[in-house]
């Protein structure tokens, strides 16, 4: 079997139907895979590289093996009298095998291609039909078919004479094609890029390029999937389904009994959509052309999540993405909660419900190993209907949630569109069930960066983290009310917690309390570090870590117990979206979701690994930070002669005593392009790396180590050695983005500098920066103090001190007489232009 076939047979019903016409030998392909042979009425070959020509080999195939026309009565590329020169029907099929009565017109046409290229499409099929004579025509673009009764009408007329397919072996044109329980006429399972094609294509004919809103057009494309499935449970054995188009029906009465569909799952589930189907009736008609031949009920799980998935991705990525948290992330929080059919699961921040879904997913697996068909159905959607609970601000989202969850086989009673920060009493009132302390696990990715303003919402004083001291605060991030929230939502003693937050409240001084919060509150399972990336596809590029947590009891005493740490440098997908490695969860040993396991069974002799790790509780306590990329890094200096020591054994005043007057008659600013170079004398203004400086500088002297706390400029290795200052120069100062190290002894200050500027060592102090976002992440002078050194004896560190210092000159001057050149180079350029 062909390669090409064999890659993608379980994504498409096209290459399922090449596949049946391989296996009958109705085409096969050449050595190198490259070209169709067609066995027709003759053998036809070509380039099976157009994506057109695996539509029209799939429906040749169907052709003959559903619709009963003889190989032997069809043609291919069959060129067309009285049109162009070069103009050819891409099928015929004839009602004798000598070719000379045209019966059937196909034109096919690439899966995707848009309404009015479709209609273009309409019109060259009845041109190849009008001037063979032929009694039928159809287009057949992807799943996406319309059929027409050509004989007996006017040349121009479109609508009247639609059918709702061809006849089965020169019969007669059914009135309606999808029969339930027929099995030659009900509706098929839908394969992945089937579906995923056909979503696509019906938010294309409902946006109209634009005329609609992203979330408007998904909410109407959402409307009548709605109908659709309402319609497939609905229709009863033997009867036709109503979402799809009759032989000779307008798009009215196509449109008309679509909105009856609805008007009664209004009635039946008002919370899901309120008003009417704001789209024309040709609009819907296009729609439910490109979904009617698809069963959306009987398709499996996996197909219809991924389908929807990536449809919603598509369209919400760039404008609504803070909606979704990727894939893996949702299933490795899912996975590390084990949530079980008696749990009661939320998300406060749901989005399009994702953490829900992964959830009913896990439990609806567990009852199929275990249970027959029968009891696993009721043991999961017993699960959906009465233990999943989700709030969504966002109504519009809010309704996508609930559109993906029924998507899914239901679940979707229990969604709200809510603040979820908002007094739980008013939840209340829409659904009594939203109570503190009184769910199992709660999964959450809240909103970042949203700064709440107490005199803008009046419940900042219904939350512990809202007041500082006895006073209401001001204003609050809202992630850290979410935090609170979720907590407080938890069942006492028992209730889990798995939590996406940013890297601020894991590591910012000015956030200890929330972390202090958290630790009063909760024990700390585990907390796991996201790559930088992790948010990137989705519009949002903030570091951030999961916190997996459990409530405690009240007056409940834990002693110094260990916490599970891992880092994740990759989650299974890249910042653009493309498939990477997972160290999240996978099969893998090393995965962190494995390595949480055998952590489990062996807390207090936990091996670590390259990416995971436990830690005491105390040593969180001590130095404040919660990720987990802090601690990881330990660096293992070789052939020392001395001892490890904290930096600040070789300082003799860590930080220098600070300015309190800009009032300076002569200074010179020390800025990063001058390494080596005395500093510049500037009157008046004091710049430092481009910008003003504001509040307190730090006076520096000659053999002071300046290191950029900064992360990505500490990274570029921006540490240097203060240099022997103009006498006519008061005062030398530093900006406060540099942290000041003043050796005990001058010797030591390119020891100090050389060993500062290795990797290692920069691993290792950016593992100890604080911050929100990557740009801002900065090195603490209170944790510079306490990392780890190498302390040589005296002799060894000014021998190396030596050897750095004439290393560097060296490199310097390597790097002044490459700027040379390259100004040469320009100037020699200018002058040729």
């Amino acid at each position: 079997m062909s390669n090409i076939i064999t890659e993608n047979i379980n994504d498409s019903i096209f290459y399922k139907n090449i596949t049946r016409g391989l296996e009958n030998n109705l085409v096969r392909f050449d050595e190198t895979n490259n070209r169709i042979i067609y066995n027709c009425s003759r053998k036809y070959s070509t380039s099976f590289k157009n994506p057109e020509e695996k539509v029209r080999a799939s429906y040749f195939i169907e052709l003959v093996m559903d619709y009963g026309y003889p190989k032997e009565n069809i043609d291919i590329e069959v060129k067309v009298e009285r049109r162009i020169p070069d103009d050819r029907a891409d099928i015929v099929v004839y009602t004798d095998s000598e070719l000379k009565a045209p019966y059937l017109i196909v034109e096919t046409k690439r899966d995707g291609i848009t309404d009015s290229e479709f209609s273009q499409s309409i019109e060259q099929a009845f041109g190849n039909a009008n001037s063979k004579r032929a009694k039928y025509a159809i287009v057949v673009a992807g799943n996406t078919k319309t059929a027409f009764n050509v004989a007996g009408f006017e040349s121009s007329e479109r609508e009247k004479n639609v059918i709702a397919d061809i006849p089965v072996k020169y019969g007669k044109a059914p009135k309606y094609k999808y029969k339930k329980g027929d099995p030659s006429r009900d509706l098929r399972v839908a394969y992945r890029e089937d579906l995923i094609s056909a979503l696509k294509k019906s938010h294309g004919s409902v946006w109209q390029g634009g005329k609609l809103a992203p979330t408007t057009a998904f909410d109407e494309v959402s409307k009548l999937l709605f109908c659709k499935l309402k319609d497939e449970k609905g229709t009863t054995k033997n009867d036709y389904y109503s979402f799809q188009v009759g032989s000779h029906e307008t798009p009215q009465e196509v449109y008309d009994r679509i909105q009856d569909i609805y008007d009664q799952a209004k009635q039946d589930d008002p919370q899901v959509f309120q008003d009417r189907i704001n789209l024309s009736p040709e609009i819907v008609y296009y729609v439910v052309e490109h979904l009617q031949s698809l069963s959306l009920n009987k398709t499996d799980l996996d197909t219809k999540g991924v389908a929807f998935e990536i449809f919603m991705k598509d369209f919400f990525i760039g404008k609504m993405g803070q909606y979704f948290t990727p894939r893996p992330v949702v299933e490795f929080c899912v996975k590390m909660m084990k949530p079980k059919q008696s749990d009661r699961v939320i998300d406060p921040s749901c989005g399009s419900g994702g953490f829900l879904l992964y959830a009913m997913d896990e439990v609806r697996q567990f009852a199929e190993r275990n249970y027959d068909e029968f009891e696993a159905f009721t043991h999961w959607h017993s699960f959906a209907e009465k233990k999943l609970f989700g709030i969504e601000i966002n109504d519009q989202i809010a309704r996508v949630c609930k559109m993906n969850m029924i998507i899914h086989d239901d679940g979707h009673t229990n969604v709200i569109g809510h603040d979820a920060l908002e007094s739980l009493s008013e939840m209340q009132k829409i659904n009594d069930e939203f109570k503190e302390n009184s769910f199992d696990i709660i999964l959450s990715n809240p909103p970042f960066g949203s700064t709440l303003k107490s005199k803008e919402v009046n419940y900042m004083k219904d939350f512990e983290l809202g007041f500082t001291g006895n006073r209401e605060r001001k204003s609050q991030k809202s992630e850290i009310l979410f935090i609170e929230r979720c907590v407080k939502l938890a069942k006492k003693g028992s209730g889990k917690i798995a939590i996406v937050v940013p890297e601020g409240v894991m590591t910012n001084n000015s956030l200890q309390y929330v972390r202090d919060y958290i630790m009063e509150n909760c024990e700390i399972l585990a907390s796991v570090s996201l790559p930088e990336s992790a948010f990137s596809h989705f519009g949002a590029g903030i570091k951030s870590s999961i916190l997996f947590l459990r409530r405690k009891n009240d007056n409940e005493v834990l002693g110094d117990y260990p916490v599970f740490m891992a880092v994740a440098k990759q989650i299974g997908i890249d910042s653009t979206g493309r498939e990477e490695k997972n160290e999240l969860y996978s099969d893998e040993p090393e995965s962190i979701f494995n390595q949480w396991n055998i952590y489990q069974s062996s807390k207090f002799n936990y091996k670590r690994t390259n990416n995971c790790y436990s830690l005491k509780i105390s040593r969180i306590k001590e130095e404040g930070p919660l990720n987990a990329t802090r601690y990881i890094w330990k660096p293992f200096f070789k052939n020392e002669t001395g001892k490890i020591t904290d930096i600040a054994d070789l300082i003799s005043d860590k930080i220098t005593p600070s300015s309190e007057t800009n009032e300076f008659l002569n200074f010179a600013l020390i800025r990063m392009d001058e390494v080596q170079k005395n500093p510049v004398k500037i009157d008046n203004i004091i710049y430092c790396l481009g910008s003003e400086i504001e509040g307190s500088l730090k006076i520096v002297k000659e053999g002071d180590v300046l290191l950029a706390r900064l992360g990505p400029s500490m990274l570029n290795r921006k540490i240097v050695v203060v240099p022997k200052i103009d006498q006519m120069v008061d005062f030398t100062i530093a900006s406060p983005e540099f942290i000041v190290i003043r050796p005990k002894d001058i010797k030591d200050s390119y020891y100090i500098k050389g060993v500062l500027r290795t990797d290692l060592m920069l691993r290792y102090m950016y593992s100890k920066v604080r911050g929100g976002t990557p740009s801002r992440y900065r090195l603490n002078e209170e944790d510079f103090a306490k990392i780890d050194f190498p302390l040589a004896d005296e002799g060894e560190r000014y021998r190396r001190a030596s050897l750095f210092e004439r290393e560097l000159n060296e490199y310097y001057e390597i790097v002044k007489d490459a700027e040379d050149q390259l100004v040469k180079s320009h100037q020699k350029i200018e002058i040729i232009l």
